[in-house]
């Protein structure tokens, strides 16, 4: 009897040893549109993979030098970032897309009357600040109706578009499709939406490492493919997923729902159907490239190959079917 607890408690110590802590950090705040990587946690998807998920939230601008220095392994962040960073030299690279297509949109009150991109001539404009991928779309936007920014007004007011839409600050703020137009038209305010995807054609929010930690490609595949599983039961299961997501935000409000409903549409696109969920297009990444290359935000001679990699996706992965899970 003495012999097999010894036995027991040197395979459990073995076990123990062959888990591996993965710090992840997820841009802004703790929120329902991080549920896949919560439900990944809370349903063992990643431990049976023998991965410890620690999470940590942030602005992307904070969790970037983290990721740099080797105190985070991935970020999920902007695809964008990725070549803005690796052009400056540092070693960054995306591994699994999230969204398939930029999640930002112009929205605007319906009395505006701003349906398209041709009705921007003359508005005010608002904003975040002249960064990031909000700025990158609006500037695919403008480019798609043959106008300059001089051609309109544009304010940087932070993260306050909602607010700035409602007061009549300005006259259309550029948000993001799964946030701010759900929650004003859940108090009855009557908006035109513009999503920025078909004309920023760039892979939107997506997991990121460095080439240091894609060295260790066993780790890599494990976390990616685990994110992947995560996803399809998301997709699979929309309220267990926001169930999990409740564990790590409790304050999370039943509202919050309908965001998870909107962005589980940007998780799949005719890319994903032919090749898995998580895997971004190569046509899309060199579309986003040339794209900030054309308004001068990036210079640089790297193929868009440099700045991408699906090579630690398992193929095929698809919504989960029925099961008795």
């Amino acid at each position: 009897m003495l012999r097999i607890m010894v036995v027991l408690a040197v395979l459990l110590s073995l076990g123990l040893a062959q888990t591996q802590k993965v710090r992840v950090g997820l841009g802004f705040l703790p929120d329902v549109q991080f549920a896949p990587f919560y439900l990944g946690a809370a349903e063992g998807i990643y431990g049976r993979r023998g991965l410890e998920v620690e999470f940590q939230h942030g602005f992307s601008s904070e969790l970037y030098p983290l990721l740099a220095q080797g105190r985070l392994d991935f970020v999920v962040a902007d695809a964008e970032d990725v070549i803005a960073l690796r052009t400056q030299g540092i070693p960054l690279k995306y591994v699994l897309a999230l969204y398939q297509s930029v999640p930002n949109a112009l929205f605007s009150r319906a009395e505006k009357n701003i349906r398209s991109v041709r009705d921007l001539r003359g508005k005010t404009i608002g904003i975040p600040g002249l960064f990031g991928t909000s700025y990158t779309s609006l500037q695919a936007m403008l480019r798609a109706a043959g106008l300059r920014e001089a051609d309109v007004r544009i304010e940087q007011i932070g993260f306050t578009q909602a607010e700035a839409i409602v007061t009549g600050r300005v006259d259309v703020a550029m948000g993001f499709i799964n946030n701010e137009p759900i929650v004003l038209q859940a108090r009855g305010i009557q908006l035109n939406v513009i999503p920025a995807g078909p004309y920023n054609l760039s892979p939107g929010v997506g997991v990121i490492s460095t080439d240091r930690v894609l060295d260790n490609a066993d780790l890599a595949r494990r976390f990616v493919q685990a994110t992947q599983e995560a996803m399809a039961l998301t997709l699979r299961d929309p309220r267990r997923a926001f169930e999990a997501a409740r564990r790590f935000v409790p304050t999370l409000g039943e509202d919050r729902f309908k965001v998870l409903e909107v962005s589980l549409r940007l998780y799949q696109s005719p890319f994903t159907r032919q090749n898995g969920l998580g895997f971004s297009s190569p046509q899309g990444w060199q579309s986003g490239l040339n794209l900030l290359k054309r308004t001068g935000r990036v210079k640089t001679d790297l193929p868009a190959t440099a700045f991408f990699s699906n090579e630690f996706l398992q193929p095929g992965v698809q919504v989960i079917p029925n099961s008795k899970r």
